[in-house]
């Protein structure tokens, strides 16, 4: 009995506990069962941050949250102030004037085209107009201006003013003589003993015209062969042409004067003829000084005008701005030059990886074109003038490094930066004296066992790898250059890597055409030369997107750097294949001339 009270008195407990707390539990469990089924069901939950704009990091600090909380994201382009159209418009002609005009009118001037002055012309006014809206834009913007004192109108009005005096210089240096020119032709050959080859001697008399008996110091172009008539397979032709159009582009007007559309009336005038023998030799001076060195100065100004309009490199961020656009765009300039030579840039001077002789007439005239006459034995190579600017740039660079600290202790990281210039300095001049030492490898290279009267000579390429050497250090240690966030890390590493790659397939460059030496005076065509030109293009663009603004503008958006990699990359395939268009486009007219001819 004792027991069976006992146990009724425990359940009685059990039971008035129950009663108490059931209902919470209830109540507990109710809710857990409607968070499960508010719950979205997915694969795999994010496990980092990354493509999260900044503002949804958990993990921001106080000032960090701050920071970013006062972001401000107006700009040129994104305020509504001021004419938006006249905004746009000046946007677009400029892209439409350094992507489109200005290259075609380069692939005319190359291919001594009859349409080169007018289109010279409305490039002119294109530039013009797009100018003239830009004060128009900046008289209608009300108030202060988002960035006082910026460069974009000097910038812009030098632009113009260049624009002017390259049209100008180009009317001018039209010849008056109503005699079309002529191009170099071969005139005699003088065989090699060593090599399946024949150097086509090429004279030029002094109005442009073939002449065996007026020789000059000349070209000597290697060719499979005896056979220069048009019958040839297109590669030889091409290359030939390629090397004739460059060897005339310097040293001749850009065109004939009768054949130009839309200016023989000017031309027929007796006063334009009369200016004209007067200035046409320092006018063409002036056209060849400004015809490819402004194409890289409408690029200058555009991206100042970015940098301007997207209110970049204000106040002591100008320098990490500049640090980062002057060797990015450097690269990319050097990538842009890389295809340039594979398409035939340069043969005249052996810089298409062809194989090229100066040769000189028992008269020992001099020749008119200065990079001839002061030529050493084995010629200037491409890799002479890399390992010169790599040294200047070097020596400009030490001083530069600090001046965001001008004034103060040099840091750790000031002479990290510097221990890169004293880099570019000694490898410049390693270069530098590596071409003296190859001068005359290069010269017994090129002319082997010949018996012709050859006064500098080169195989297409000189053996050095300091160039290639200083590329592929400064992508390895700014790949390993630790930066403020992981997203602008990635960034340096990216660019970094693409560097380093350009300049292993520059190595194997050297490599093929050592073991394989060019017997001809056409273009080499390394295929090495299209991978290290887009790895140069697309690590000196990846390497402007990386400054400290670009990268805070990223992460406020939730921009991973995957999202802009992947732009430049399409960019960069884009840029390379309108450029080899243009160049085929250039070599087609010129073809096209020389059989109207």
């Amino acid at each position: 009995m004792v027991r069976f009270v006992s146990t009724l008195s425990l359940l009685s407990c059990a039971a008035a506990f129950a009663m108490a707390h059931g209902g919470e539990d209830m109540d507990m469990d109710m809710d857990a069962h409607a968070s499960t089924t508010a719950v979205v069901p997915v694969p795999h939950e994010p496990k980092h941050l990354h493509g999260l704009p900044i503002l949804q990091w958990p993990t921001l600090t106080t000032a960090e949250r701050l920071y970013w909380e006062n972001y401000n994201t107006t700009t040129y382009f994104t305020t509504s102030e001021g004419s938006r159209a006249a905004l746009r418009y000046h946007a677009s002609t400029l892209l439409l004037l350094a992507f489109v005009l200005y290259p075609v009118s380069l692939a005319l001037s190359a291919a001594r085209s009859r349409w080169y002055l007018p289109l010279l012309f409305a490039n002119l006014c294109v530039g013009a107009s797009s100018i003239t809206v830009l004060f128009l834009y900046k008289t209608s913007f009300p108030g202060d201006d988002l960035y006082p004192h910026n460069i974009y109108g000097t910038t812009s009005a030098v632009l113009l003013a260049l624009m002017l005096v390259h049209f100008f210089a180009a009317v001018l240096a039209v010849p008056v003589s109503p005699e079309p020119l002529h191009d170099y032709h071969p005139v005699d050959a003088i065989p090699l003993d060593d090599l399946e080859s024949t150097p086509v001697m090429v004279s030029h008399s002094a109005r442009g015209s073939p002449s065996p008996s007026s020789n000059r110091d000349t070209l000597c172009s290697l060719s499979s062969g005896t056979n220069h008539k048009r019958g040839h397979d297109d590669d030889d032709y091409y290359d030939d042409d390629d090397a004739d159009a460059d060897i005339t582009a310097i040293e001749s007007p850009p065109l004939a004067s009768q054949e130009v559309p839309l200016f023989h009336i000017l031309f027929a005038s007796a006063w334009y003829r009369a200016l004209a023998r007067r200035l046409s030799r320092p006018a063409l001076a002036v056209f060849h000084l400004l015809n490819y060195s402004l194409f890289v100065y409408v690029f200058v100004d555009m991206v100042v005008g970015f940098a301007v309009g997207n209110l970049l490199g204000k106040g002591i961020r100008i320098f990490n701005l500049l640090a980062h656009w002057i060797k990015g765009g450097v690269f990319f300039i050097l990538g842009v030059v890389s295809l340039a030579r594979y398409c035939g840039f340069g043969a005249k001077y052996g810089w298409a990886w062809n194989r090229v002789c100066i040769t000189a007439h028992l008269s020992h005239e001099r020749s008119s074109n200065l990079l001839f006459r002061l030529a050493p034995a084995g010629t200037v190579t491409m890799e002479g003038i890399e390992s010169f600017l790599i040294f200047f740039y070097g020596s400009t660079n030490v001083f530069l490094e600090h001046l965001a600290g001008s004034g103060g202790a040099w840091t750790a990281k000031d002479l990290q930066h510097v221990s890169i210039a004293f880099m570019f300095i000694g490898t410049g001049l390693c270069g530098l004296l590596t071409e003296y030492k190859l001068n005359h490898w290069r010269f017994d290279r090129a002319r082997g066992h010949s018996h012709a009267d050859l006064v500098a000579a080169t195989p297409g390429y000189s053996p050095n790898p300091f160039p290639a050497f200083t590329i592929f250090w400064t992508g390895i240690l700014m790949s390993q250059h630790a930066q403020a966030s992981q997203t602008s890390t990635t960034i340096h590493m990216q660019w970094g890597y693409l560097l380093s790659y350009g300049s292993f397939f520059r190595l194997l460059t050297f490599l093929i055409l050592f073991l394989v030496p060019n017997a001809r005076g056409t273009a080499s065509k390394p295929f090495t030369e299209l991978i290290t030109s887009f790895c140069l293009l697309c690590g000196g663009l990846v390497f402007m997107e990386s400054t400290d603004q670009s990268i805070d503008a990223m992460e406020y958006r939730g921009l991973t750097p995957m999202f802009t990699f992947n732009l430049s990359v399409g960019f960069v395939s884009l840029l390379m294949a309108w450029e080899m268009i243009l160049f085929i486009w250039k070599d087609w007219l010129v073809k096209t001339r020389k059989t109207s001819l």
